[in-house]
């Protein structure tokens, strides 16, 4: 049952307080509040929410402000500060709109608040609906408002949900492409490095065998030389000492 026909339910008969009546004995209620429309983000590009435009990055650093969660890791319980706008809202529309001037919905559920303390519920939604009747509510008046205020809620509900979605594609969806332009070219250079590492591999390689090759030949020229100076030198100290 949704919030508004639990809220309205006990209004049943409430033109006709008796009870016992044959007649009314399980007649169903004529006017039920119609259900709201499930919000689904209009495809506004060019939407404008205050919690949005007005304050981008609100700060919510505080105990006061975090979210609770449950262990799965969803919300549970939203935010004070959006709380706050809601009744804000509702505050505002019943104020400025001509649609809410006198009694309405709102004055409905302050009058039920200042009745809290009786117990039985029918009889607390029965009074403080009578208690607002002689300021001209009335049951349709009643359904009407609060179906209004539920369309009002769900058109702010869908203008902050389209808000929301430029701010995501503005500050984490071009981020994200972002990184993934980075990552790319991190794939790139590191592909790069490999190649670049392999080929001083290979060269190193080629220095190596190129430097023994060279020394080797070094070496043994140097030695021949010198192995030719000792023969040449024996001789001319043999010819030195013969003649």
């Amino acid at each position: 049952m949704s919030f508004i026909k639990q809220l309205l339910n006990p209004f049943v008969e409430f033109e006709d307080q008796k009870k016992g009546d044959p007649a009314k004995e399980g007649k169903q209620v004529a006017a039920t509040a119609p259900q709201a429309a499930p919000v689904v983000a209009p495809a506004d590009e060019n939407a404008h929410h205050p919690l949005i435009t007005d304050n981008p990055s609100p700060a919510v650093n505080t105990a006061a402000q975090t979210p609770v969660y449950s262990p799965a890791g969803t919300i549970t319980s939203p935010m004070p500060e959006h709380q706050q706008y809601f009744e804000k809202l509702i505050e505002e529309a019943n104020v400025k709109n001509p649609l809410f001037q006198g009694a309405d919905f709102k004055e409905f559920i302050d009058s039920k608040v200042d009745i809290d303390d009786i117990t039985d519920e029918v009889l607390k939604y029965r009074t403080a609906f009578n208690i607002l009747k002689s300021s001209g509510l009335t049951k349709e008046k009643l359904l009407s408002t609060g179906q209004e205020y539920l369309n009002i809620i769900g058109r702010d509900l869908n203008v902050f949900q389209s808000a929301h979605a430029q701010q995501y594609q503005k500050e984490v969806r071009q981020k994200e492409a972002l990184i993934q332009k980075k990552a790319e070219e991190l794939q790139a250079l590191t592909q790069r490095l490999n190649v670049l590492k392999g080929e001083i591999n290979n060269l190193t390689q080629d220095i190596n065998l190129t430097k023994d090759k060279l020394d080797t030949t070094k070496n043994s020229f140097l030695l021949a030389g010198e192995k030719k100076q000792k023969e040449i030198q024996t001789e001319l100290d043999k010819i030195a000492q013969y003649f």
